[in-house]
């Protein structure tokens, strides 16, 4: 099967946009061995249990889009050609091309196939447990353990697609690979995926196992296993929209019963680079020389008018240091960012996430690639990830999950609920509080325009500092950004 659900996939990707017809009809000389490596009870459910790596390793990867969606968002900027950070993230905007001779076809093709390959292995692991012998041999709990699992990974690897890809298979143990498959919406790939979270829950719901700490690098309870779903469920609702219509239209009830529903705490897992378990996209995404800081969002801190006279320029002469010699600092009372109206006071004083490091000149380099991407600001946030082999990483922050009901509430009505939970992480940046009315007395955001952020403005600065490579793809910015509406002009929404 996974030889078939192979060619599935690498039709498909060849003809994303159509309808594919994979040629199925293939002599697959593996099929004896796969008959072999399922023959044990434990060999379906370490087929099953490592479907969840693989689709790990499909997102977080360097050669995934983790980087350059990252650069297309503004959550941070590199000149450098790398994982395709600089083509995708150039102004004006350069376009997608599905096309295996595109240089950087591998980085926006592999969560495809890697999720695919997770959804086949799954699939197949499923389709073993049917077996009485198999099942038998592993017992009723540890089958229903592993199926609650193998329904999350076919939840998470087909949200995958969905909030990528343009369309997509919904492929599970129940597909009859000998028959041609179509591609579906992805609005149709993502509530398949809801669906399958939906039954993983279900199905620790009604159990008690106990996940061991190497199938997701953390401890986890089927109850905790419900709740993370939960949480996925949540960001997968809001995040799949393309456009500030589809991000209104969201079940905006749904995503808040999913909120309360799910994680009550941030869910850490363990990084281990030395055992298949690298968060290479964050790595290299706070590695030194790597992820500076343009103006574009950041700037919307300052209160000192430097941001102003920065946008002023035009887009070849953005450079850190203004034509007249002033130096473009953010000076703010956002305590996440260095304190201080000089250079050298900045430097000396870094925020609690971001610092004004001595060595920065060092990496305003390639000028044709744009100064605009240059700044005075590096992320120190997560400084451990570029230091350590082993950390703990946070796929679910919390902070998202209560910033999802915040805008669910801002969305549904409720400006006094929400401006509570912004207030949260507001007040613990320095920032004075907000209400439902939308005071903003710090005026942080400032936008482009001058104008300070109202209360909606207000909720997407605590996202974007608070979620900042986190969870999804290590670049939350570009799908917030994208349903937002705040992409720059032309850039690729899927």
């Amino acid at each position: 099967m996974r030889n078939a659900i192979k060619h599935l996939v690498v039709g498909s990707m060849l003809l994303l946009g159509a309808a594919a017809c994979a040629d199925l009809d293939v002599v697959n000389p593996n099929d004896a061995d796969a008959a072999r490596a399922l023959s044990t009870a434990g060999d379906v459910e370490s087929l099953i249990v490592g479907a969840y790596n693989t689709w790990f390793n499909g997102v977080y990867s360097y050669s995934g889009p983790g980087l350059f969606l990252s650069n297309a968002s503004f959550q941070h900027n590199a000149p450098w050609a790398n994982a395709g950070m600089e083509l995708y993230g150039r102004i004006p905007r350069e376009a997608i091309v599905n096309d295996a001779a595109n240089p950087y076809y591998g980085n926006f093709s592999r969560p495809w196939f890697y999720s695919y390959r997770a959804i086949a292995a799954v699939s197949d692991g499923l389709r073993a447990l049917e077996d009485p012998d198999i099942a038998d041999e592993l017992g009723s709990e540890n089958v229903t353990r592993a199926t609650a699992f193998g329904r999350l990974i076919l939840g998470m690897a087909h949200g995958t697609i969905a909030l990528l890809y343009d369309k997509g298979f919904v492929v599970d143990e129940t597909t009859d690979l000998n028959e041609a498959q179509e591609t579906v919406t992805h609005e149709e790939v993502m509530a398949a995926a809801l669906g399958y979270l939906d039954e993983a829950i279900s199905l620790a719901g009604s159990a008690n196992f106990t996940l061991p700490s190497g199938w997701m690098q953390a401890d986890m309870s089927a109850a905790d296993m419900a709740r993370f779903a939960h949480s996925q469920k949540a960001r997968f609702r809001a995040a799949v929209a393309r456009t500030p219509a589809e991000r209104d239209a969201v079940d905006w009830g749904a995503v808040m019963a999913d909120v309360d529903a799910g994680v009550q705490e941030t869910f850490y897992q363990n990084m281990d680079a030395n055992n298949g378990w690298y968060m290479a996209v964050v790595d290299y995404g706070t590695y030194p020389g790597w992820s500076e800081m343009s103006y574009w969002v950041y700037g919307m801190a300052d209160q000192s008018g430097n941001f102003q006279k920065w946008l002023d320029l035009g887009i070849g002469e953005k450079n850190p240091i203004h034509p007249d010699g002033t130096d473009i600092l953010i000076v703010t009372p956002d305590l996440r960012f260095p304190q201080g109206s000089t250079v050298a006071e900045q430097r000396a004083a870094p925020g609690t996430y971001f610092e004004a490091p001595s060595n920065i000149a060092n990496v305003w380099a390639r000028p044709d690639r744009g100064v605009w991407r240059w700044s005075y600001y590096h992320n120190d946030r997560f400084s451990q990830y570029y230091t350590w082999s082993d950390f703990t990483y946070a796929e679910i922050n919390y902070a998202e999950m209560m910033l999802l009901k915040a805008e669910a509430m801002y969305r549904n009505g409720n400006m006094a609920g929400a401006a509570a939970i912004v207030n949260e992480t507001r007040t613990a940046a320095g920032l004075t509080a907000t209400d439902a009315s939308g005071t903003n007395a710090d005026c942080v955001p400032k936008l482009p325009n001058g104008q300070c952020g109202d209360l909606l403005e207000m909720l997407k600065w605590e996202k974007r500092m608070e979620v900042n490579r986190q969870g999804l793809f290590g670049a939350p910015w570009y799908f917030d950004s994208r349903g937002w509406g705040d992409l720059w002009y032309g850039t690729p929404l899927q």
